[in-house]
């Protein structure tokens, strides 16, 4: 389903009659006779009426599939009406299984599991709800991290979608616009700041977690950090401490 979603193209508006007609290239005149795009929304459509939406597991595995689907009809309807789409049926078909009780209450059975799955692990969720980033509860404590309260707009460099950030990476009087490290998940691009001058910093704790000492935590000597081995070096950089972490992970390999 991931792969066929990924492989569909967006709604484009019904030909108009009167109008000039622009040339075609020959690979989407050849795409168009073998009429692939009609049957991969027939494929997926049939599929989406198959699984069981209320599922939270289903709703996990299909969520960036759905997201990516709803995306393409949104996107579609702010220039005009889905009826108005070429193979407008299939299109209005898809947009009722996407937006069925059952597709609603598996996104928020999905919310739950999550938040319930970040409880039990100590720590929290981002958000990126109704368009605006929060940072997880563990960046939110930390000292660099502030939230101005003035949003800065942000588009997605594949899809465009737009994201508000008011949360700030500030250390030695360079600040950087914080936004999530895994981008936009439902069509796998990076979020980018309208404006060219502003810098952006993922958020990810690890990469965020600078000590009094101006390193990473966890590269840090002086404060021992969990990646800084008994020779005082990084892991990665001990031939002795890396060789016998490479032998450790031979031995479990072959365990099992």
């Amino acid at each position: 389903m991931r792969e066929a979603a990924a492989a569909l193209a967006a709604p484009r508006q019904k030909a108009v009659l009167n109008a000039a007609a622009a040339h075609m290239p020959e690979d989407a005149q050849e795409r168009l006779q073998t009429n692939l795009q009609s049957q991969l929304r027939k494929l997926i459509c049939k599929g989406l009426a198959y699984l069981d939406l209320s599922d939270a597991g289903t709703a996990s595995q299909l969520e960036p599939a759905l997201s990516f689907m709803k995306l393409l009809i949104e996107r579609f309807k702010v220039r005009g009406q889905l009826e108005e789409a070429r193979a407008a049926k299939q299109w209005l078909r898809l947009q009722g299984l996407l937006t069925t009780e059952a597709t609603t209450q598996a996104e928020a059975n999905l919310e739950i599991l999550l938040t319930e799955g970040n409880h039990r692990r100590g720590g929290g969720l981002k958000t990126t709800k109704g368009g605006v980033y929060t940072p997880n509860p563990k960046n939110q404590d930390n000292p660099l991290i502030r939230n101005t309260g003035n949003d800065v707009i942000l588009n997605c460099n594949k899809c465009g979608i737009e994201l508000r950030s008011s949360w700030i990476f500030d250390y030695l009087g360079k600040v950087h616009i914080l936004v999530p490290k895994h981008g936009h998940s439902a069509c796998g691009g990076r979020y980018v700041p309208t404006d060219a001058k502003l810098s952006v910093r993922q958020d990810n704790p690890t990469h965020l977690d600078i000590c009094p000492h101006g390193s990473q935590s966890r590269h840090c000597v002086k404060c021992g950090g969990s990646g800084i081995c008994v020779h005082k070096k990084r892991f990665s950089r001990c031939p002795p401490c890396f060789a016998e972490r490479r032998e450790e992970r031979s031995d479990a390999k072959r365990e099992q």
